[in-house]
């Protein structure tokens, strides 16, 4: 009941000077192109992984035990790139 007293009151008085104040205009640049790459760690350790046991540095069985980190794991490295003109 007293906000909507408030309210009521709040709607006849004038607008405070800072609201009036009118913004400027930000120029907009065109959007050349966009570049957005993600690197996910678990993907780097899979890829590790069969590039090791490919080689024979590694038994088989380091891909079902590398198969369970890589998936729980959700840390990645993103670097995103914005040209504009």
């Amino acid at each position: 009941m007293i906000e909507r007293t408030y309210r009521k009151f709040m709607g006849r008085s004038p607008l405070p000077p800072e609201s009036t104040i009118p913004s400027y205009w930000l120029p907009q640049t065109e959007i050349l192109s966009i570049l957005s790459v993600v690197l996910r760690f678990g993907s780097v350790l899979t890829a590790a992984a069969v590039v090791a046991v490919l080689l024979g540095a590694a038994p088989q069985d380091l891909l079902l035990m590398v198969a369970p980190a890589a998936l729980a794991d959700r840390s990645a490295l993103i670097l995103t790139r914005i040209r504009r003109s």
